[in-house]
Parts: structure tokens; sequence; C-alpha cells
């Protein structure tokens, strides 16, 4: 545990630290003037009565009054414009536009030119950011600033906003940051949070700036405040650091670097390190710092790096780069969520790069990168992948993890033989394998792989299809200090082998007219299919063994199968008088089972595998069912089974519960409730329970609130008898209040 004195020196050095960060942002220009020049920009001026005083060189105008120039318009009952200075004093229905934003207020002295004034019990009204400002007196310091020594903000309308935050010597930066001091958070008439300085964004672009940080508290890591700062670099490139303190563990310093670099090339770098307070010595003191299923962990130093990126290259050509190197066995274990977390990132990575990264508790990470080119029917590939065993670098231990650099390929889709009824297909690959330690078996080679594939497909009479296939494979593998069996070391070894098979299949469906709202016709599809795969037995002891491609299996095997399919089809005619066809699956089913021949050959005893099923319904846009098993035909009992529903309304009320069954494995229940109470307010309930134990692995729930203004959220989570709660409480434009 960390002394109190330490924690507070870093939580000093951290807070100084951003306030030092945030004095350099907000004291950099945020906005560029106008392109037009407003000393040039014509002014007219229209009211019921306009006279000029002579004297002070002002015009007078009275009534409906309108002054326009460029993107400004003042409207006033009563005005008194100077042409030279473009001062301007309004009264009485002030209402004063520029550009976008809004000022409405009781009077304002102002110069139309540099858009510098004075506004007397007004409204300021920020459009990007649907931000109001209230006060009695309102200074506007520049085209996009504003200062009041006593106000309120808000992004409610009308007079009674459901919150405000009033405050002394406020100032607000459009596109930049607020701030306030002695600030009071009101709900409705009620003060429900003060605080003696609030720094707030008033942001509709992409900009530099301190983001809404995350406050937790937990037994591993006691208090933590992660604070993240988001830098704009360019256009297409940004960055994000992250400054996360805990007062158990340390301060966790995070860095993420994002580059767009034309529309299909891309990149995201995540780095982030720790120098930890905490180790595992093996004494039940340290014991809240290990995990079990780990080796004892002694660094301080931890660390995660991870990066993807693709990238266009010429001729066709594109590249894709994935990284992911990890200082220890617990790392992503401790660092699950969390804006850096492993949950975050792995989010991340698969909605923008459409490719995830290795599970958390994986202690052999994958690290890839890929050339490649497509062609209509063909593809090249170049790989070279590199596995970082975690445990043995971490334990110095003998690492004889497989290497594959690289890996060439070169695959053909399915295609016609010239101008015949024969297709082929191939698959090609030369492998370059290396280990850091060998042994006798497990050695450095090379090996090359051609598999081509030749089909006829036959029809038999008007309903059945036909399909035989062969394949002929060559496989060449050169190692060293490699023996056999037999004891052969030779260097080069060859092998020949062959398969063969056939499908047979039909089609049958039916078309009903139900004519209803449903559906105006469907269709049902039935196709029953008959497979066989047969690959002979040779002796492969004399070849090494790298992978799945080196030992290849004696196969002679049946497969039956029945899919069916319903779909509907409906017809309407839309406002445009034009009729919309649309198609909508009702039914998918899927039975298969497979008869294995060699087993029967060699007496072994059940020849038939599992009894497959898969289905999926939709009945209606509001149902949805699923229905999966496996089962067993000599013991008659189910292996796995899976069942699940999905009701919705169109309120957005939910449903869904899900049966979950493995043989001598597990047996639990899900369930999961939404309920929508009116149009604002959201709860849900969850649980997770084993059947057989009885015990509940995971409870959830929750409230949600949502204003146009504003929303709540408070969540109940128990997962493995760990408890937390999370309160957070979102004002638009300002950001998230709460705690976990």
């Amino acid at each position: 545990m960390l002394s109190l004195s330490k924690a507070k020196k870093q939580s000093r050095l951290i807070f100084f630290a951003f306030i030092v960060v945030y004095l350099l942002i907000n004291g950099t220009a945020v906005a560029k003037a106008l392109d037009e020049n407003p000393e040039k920009i014509p002014w007219h001026i229209s009211a019921h009565t306009v006279t000029y005083d002579n004297k002070r060189s002002l015009y007078i105008a009275e009534d409906n009054v309108l002054i326009t120039g460029g993107k400004t318009r003042l409207e006033a009952d009563y005005v008194e414009f100077s042409n030279i200075t473009k001062d301007a004093f309004a009264q009485g229905n002030v209402l004063f536009i520029s550009g976008k934003d809004s000022i409405v207020c009781n009077a304002m002295n102002i110069n139309l030119a540099t858009e510098i004034g004075t506004i007397n019990k007004g409204t300021i009204y920020i459009q990007e950011n649907n931000f109001y400002i209230h006060g009695e007196t309102i200074r506007k310091t520049g085209r996009f600033t504003y200062s009041a020594d006593k106000g309120s903000i808000t992004s409610c309308p009308g007079d009674s906003p459901d919150w405000k935050i009033t405050g002394k010597k406020i100032k607000v930066t459009v596109n930049g940051y607020g701030q306030a001091y002695n600030t009071v958070l009101w709900a409705k008439n009620i003060p429900a949070l003060y605080s003696p300085v609030l720094i707030f964004p008033v942001k509709a672009k992409r900009q530099t700036g301190l983001l809404v940080p995350s406050v937790t508290s937990s037994e591993r890591k006691g208090f933590e405040y992660n604070q993240p700062l988001f830098i704009a670099l360019s256009q297409s490139s940004d960055a994000t650091l992250y400054a996360d303190y805990m007062s158990d563990r340390g301060t966790k310093i995070g860095a993420e670097y994002r580059y767009i670099l034309d529309n299909t090339s891309k990149g995201s770098m995540f780095i982030d390190f720790l120098q930890d307070d905490k180790i595992d010595d093996g004494t039940e003191q340290t014991e809240l710092y290990s995990y079990e299923d780990t080796p004892q962990r002694t660094n301080r130093d931890r660390f995660w790096i991870r990066m993807k990126h693709d990238q266009e290259l010429p001729d066709g050509f594109t590249a894709k780069l994935d990284m992911d190197i990890v200082s220890d066995e617990d790392y992503l274990k401790e660092f699950n969520d969390g804006f850096t977390g492993y949950t975050e990132t792995k989010g991340y990575f698969d909605n923008i790069f459409g490719r995830s990264i290795d599970e958390y508790d994986d202690t052999t990470r994958k690290n890839w990168l890929n050339l490649r080119k497509n062609w209509s029917t063909y593809a090249f590939n170049v790989d070279a992948f590199w596995y970082d065993n975690i445990t043995a670098r971490r334990q110095n231990t003998d690492d004889t993890t497989l290497q594959t650099l690289p890996a060439i390929q070169f695959d053909s889709s399915r295609q016609k033989v010239f101008d015949t009824r024969l297709y082929y297909s191939l698959d090609s690959e030369f492998r370059t394998f290396y280990r850091k330690d060998t042994t006798a078996t497990l050695v450095n080679g090379q090996r090359a792989d051609i598999y081509p594939k030749f089909y006829l497909p036959v029809k038999l009479g008007k309903a059945f299809y036909f399909e035989p296939y062969i394949g002929l494979r060559q496989t060449v593998w050169h190692t060293s200090q490699f023996t056999d069996s037999n004891g052969n070391d030779d260097g080069f070894r060859t092998r020949e082998m062959y398969d063969l098979g056939a499908d047979l299949s039909t089609k049958a469906f039916k078309i009903y007219d139900p004519a209803n709202d449903f559906a105006g016709k469907l269709k049902h599809e039935i196709i029953p299919k008959l497979e066989w795969d047969y690959t002979p037995y040779i002796s492969q002891t004399e070849f090494p063994s790298f992978d799945g491609v080196d030992k290849i299996a004696e196969k002679n095997l049946m497969t039956w199968s029945v899919v069916q399919n319903l779909t509907a089809r409906q017809t309407r005619v839309n406002s445009q008088g034009r009729k919309d066809t649309t198609y909508s699956e009702v039914a998918y089913i899927l039975l298969f089972q497979s008869y294995d021949i060699k087993k029967e050959r060699d007496n072994v005893s059940e020849p038939f595998s599992d009894l497959t099923f898969e289905s999926d319904f939709y009945p209606h846009k509001y149902t949805t069912f699923y229905g999966d098993f496996t089962w067993s035909p000599y013991d008659y009992h189910f292996k796995t089974l899976a069942a699940g529903a999905t009701i919705k309304d169109n309120r957005g009320d939910t449903l869904r519960t899900e049966y979950r069954y493995t043989t001598s494995v597990s047996e639990s229940l899900y369930s999961r409730i939404d309920i929508s109470l009116t149009d604002e307010i959201m709860v849900y309930y969850s649980f997770e329970k084993n059947l057989e134990t009885t015990r509940t692995l995971e409870t959830n729930a929750g409230l949600s609130l949502k204003r146009p203004c504003w929303s709540l959220n408070l969540f109940y989570a128990e997962i493995d008898a760990e408890k937390n709660i999370t309160f957070l409480i979102t004002l638009n434009g300002i950001g998230e209040f709460g705690t976990q």
C-alpha cells in the first residue's frame, strides 16, 4: 500500500501536469478570423422610422429595426448605429445573430465589426453545441469568446431547465473550453453539487483537449483516476495520452496514435507502461496481485504494445501488419477494462480493421505481416508469423514455438478447365519454419505443398445433381538435424497423396400464397445431400511435424444432410405508386450426420457421429427463436443443447432467454429483460445461473434515464462474487459525472 504522503505527491503531480497542459491549450487561438474583412462589409438598416443625428453621427431607428451585414443580423425595437465606428446600441426584444450563434437580450452595446460588446440580461445560444449561457451582464470579448461575472450555463432550453450550472467569472470559448468558478449544479431548483472550479469543453469540432476522466475503485488497484488528453495532430491523424493513477499500484502511462494515409491505408498504435508498486513474492501478503493459473510475477516493469496497419501498395498489392507484445501473463487479466484495457482495444480493432487480437488469457501472442494481391480467380499471399511466447520469455525456458518466416501461397478459386465441363481449384504454398530452440523432433525446415482438385458436375435426370472430385497432392520437405522413426536423417523427403469423393443432391420447393400482412408469398425449399470423402492410408512416420498438412489422416466418411429454407416475399405499393418487393428469411433448418466407414471396417464401435441440428426462426419482425443440439444415437442423450428466444415490441421492450447444456460440463440459464417504462426511462435485469450447482454466475441490473439535454445511468453488476456499482450523469455539452 502506498503511503498517504506518496499518494498525495503523485496526485498533485498529475493535477499540476494537466493544469499546465490545459493552460497551454487554452492559450492557443481556437478560431481563425472570418474570410470576409469586417471593415469592408456593407451594412444595411431598415425600420419603421429611421433618422440621422448629425451631432453624434448616428442613425436612429425605431420599430421593427433590422441591420444586416455579411453573416451578422441585428433586430430590436430601438437601435442607435454609427456607420463610421460600427458601434450599435440596441434595446427592446434584441436578437443578434452571428453565423450559427445567437443572442437574445433586453439591451446590448456592440461593435458590429469586431463583435465586442456588453449584453444586458441576455441569453447566448451556441448552435453547434446546443449550449446556452445566461447572465445579468455578459461581455462578448470576441467573435468566439464570452465572459460573465455572474451567470449560468446549460444545454436545456426554456426558462426552467432540467439542469444548469451557476457560477461566478464564467468564460466560454466556442470550439475551445469554458471555465467557471464557485459553481453549483442545479437539478431544476434544487442545488445538487458544488465545485470551486469547473473546466468544460465547448466543442463541435475535433480539437485538442482534455476528455472526460474515469474514476473507479477496486481492491487490486485502490482508488483510480484515469485522465485522457486528446491531441488533434492534423486532419488525418490524432493521438490520445492517458495518465492512469492507481493509489495501490502507481501511475500507468498510455498513448494512442491513429492515422489515415488515404482511403484504404490507415493504422493505429497503442502503448501502455507501468512501473508497478506491487509484485508477487509468493507470500499471502501479495496473493492479491497474482493469479492461480499463471506463473509467479516478479517484474515491476509492465507494458503492452499493440498495433494494426493497412497499406495500399502499387500494382494492386496490399499489406497488413499486426503487433501484440505484452510484458507478462497477468497484464491483460489485470487491465481488462478501462480506456486502454483489453476489451476496449479488441472492440476498436474489430470495428476499425475488421480483425481482432488473441484472447486476453492467451500467453502466446500472434504478430503478423501480410503481403497480398488478388485477381478475379487467383490470390497471392506472403505471410510472416511470429508468436511471442510470454511464458518462455519470462521464465527463461526453451522456446520451441513454431514460427513461419515466411509463408508464400498461390491459390485459385474454382473455375472451368478451358471450354470443358471440368472444373478445378488450386492450393499451393511454400513455408519456412523456424524455432528458437529445437529438439530431436521439433526442428527447423522448409516445406512445399501443391494441391490441385478437379470437379465434374453432372445433372442426373431432371432433379439430381452429382459431382465427383479428385485431389492430387505433392509435398516436399527439407529439414536439418531430423531423424525419422527408421533412423534416416536425409535432408529431403517427398510425399504423394490423393483424395477423392462425390456429392449427390437435389432440390425441391413449393410456393404458398397466404396473401396476408406477413407475406404475399412463401417459398419452402428442401435440399437433401449425400457426401462421400475418401483419403487412403499412407505411412507418414518419416515426415517432420510442423502443422496439420504434415500428418493427413485416413478418411472414409459418408455424410447426409437436409437443409430447409422458408422465405417470405411481400409486395407493397409505395407513395409514388410503384411496387416495392422485399424478401425476408423466415426459417433455416439444418440436420446432418456422418457415418465413418473406416471405423466400421476396423470394427471400431460407434461409427455414426452425433446427430446435429441447427435452426433459426423469424416468425415475426419482433420475435426470434433458435435451437441447436447434438444427440448421440448410442446412449440416446443430448451431448450439447442450446435454445433461446428474443421477443421485442415497437416500444423497445425486449425479453431474451437462453438455455445452454453441455454433457458432463455445464448447464446454465441466461435471461435478460429490458423494459421501457416511459419514452425516457429504461430498466434492465439479467442473470446467468448454473442449474447444476444452483449458483448464480452473473447478475446485472440497471436504470437509464434519457432527457433531451442530460441522461442518468445506474448500473449494478455482480460477477463471481465481485460487486460493482456505477452511477453516471451525462450533461450534454459538459460531460459525465459519477462514480464506480
